[in-house]
């Protein structure tokens, strides 16, 4: 049943997205005041002269842009994935993409330290570059499992993705073995997730890697809806569901897969969005998905300036989205009929 959008609610939204996106610019452990930044700019201080406008531009506002690109990402990818498998708990970290990724951060950083991994392979770091293959890699065997049908089945997918994962789990925990104490503090600090990036490097990985891949599953939200009365009437209508599937699938886990390789793990915002914004937009993907993308982003920035604040150092955001995360799953199981996503 198609629900009634709500006018007022959807620009409530939008309007609290923007605040927390501006929010994030000004608050941390220093207040900054805009307007000394732009007094700072008109005078044509250089960052080292001008210290608002210093940590404006050169730590906040990549640190924003951050929280912007990956909550968008995963928010569309968890919409996406929940479309596709007809399933209201599916999300990108479902299939095992996470979990792949930092089983290969922890590959990489146990060969650095000990096999002489080289600290940079074709301008990555080995951590990024292990990350992402085997994410990939994950991808890769997830979807061989549910294509050895000629339909490719969503319930296997979603089994073979859970699978994946406790298996990158356990190399995770055998990686942890073999590191020394000081890279085991470190890669746990970076399994928990962040968006505290340094520079505009990663900023430009997530751009060219994530934008197209958002693009891409946009493009496909009137086939979403389509595909909400079912796969046979959908390919009646003159849907490729197989096709469908495939795009979803990979393109979803690649743009995981490159969040992941940039930031870490940062769970639940593919989940905890899309549920939200349904509420207020109904299931029509064609609205459904752009306002996940903006609330995605507003939602992460708006965990990141709980994250600055929580403790008096900094809490991962990681950790912050699975506290808002976890009892939202509880909810979703305890509470929700999933009658309507059978298929």
């Amino acid at each position: 049943m198609v629900r009634r959008v709500r006018k007022s609610f959807v620009l409530a939204l939008v309007a609290a997205s923007l605040v927390m996106t501006a929010l994030s610019l000004l608050i941390g452990t220093e207040t900054l005041s805009l307007g000394q930044a732009w007094q700072e700019w008109r005078a044509g201080l250089s960052y080292a002269e001008a210290p608002v406008l210093g940590i404006l531009v050169q730590q906040r506002l990549p640190r924003t842009l951050a929280a912007l690109i990956v909550g968008s990402g995963l928010a569309l990818a968890g919409c996406a994935f929940q479309a596709m498998l007809r399933n209201p708990l599916a999300e990108p970290y479902t299939l095992g993409v996470a979990s792949a990724g930092a089983c290969g951060a922890w590959t990489a950083t146990v060969l650095i330290a000990g096999f002489g991994l080289p600290r940079a392979i074709l301008g990555l770091s080995p951590v990024q570059l292990f990350a992402f293959i085997f994410a990939e890699l994950d991808i890769l065997i997830v979807y061989l499992l549910a294509a050895r049908k000629e339909r490719i089945s969503p319930s296997v997918l979603l089994l073979g993705g859970v699978t994946m994962g406790m298996l990158a789990n356990g190399g995770i925990l055998f990686m942890r073995y073999l590191a020394d104490p000081e890279r085991v503090v470190m890669m746990d600090r970076w399994l928990m997730g962040g968006v505290d990036v340094l520079g505009f490097n990663p900023i430009k990985t997530l751009l060219i890697g994530v934008v197209p891949c958002m693009l891409i599953l946009l493009a496909q939200a009137a086939k979403y809806d389509q595909l909400g009365f079912g796969a046979e009437i959908a390919a009646g209508r003159g849907i490729n569901v197989k096709m469908l599937q495939v795009i979803t699938f990979f393109v979803g886990s690649l743009l995981t897969a490159i969040i992941v390789s940039v930031v870490g793990t940062v769970g639940f915002v593919g989940l905890i969005v899309p549920h939200a914004v349904r509420s207020v937009t109904g299931s029509r993907h064609r609205l459904l998905m752009p306002m996940s993308v903006l609330v995605g982003g507003g939602f992460l920035c708006f965990c990141d300036i709980l994250a600055r604040k929580i403790l008096p150092g900094e809490t991962p955001i990681g950790i912050v989205t699975t506290l808002f995360g976890g009892p939202f799953f509880l909810y979703l199981l305890m509470n929700r009929r999933f009658t309507d996503w059978e298929t």
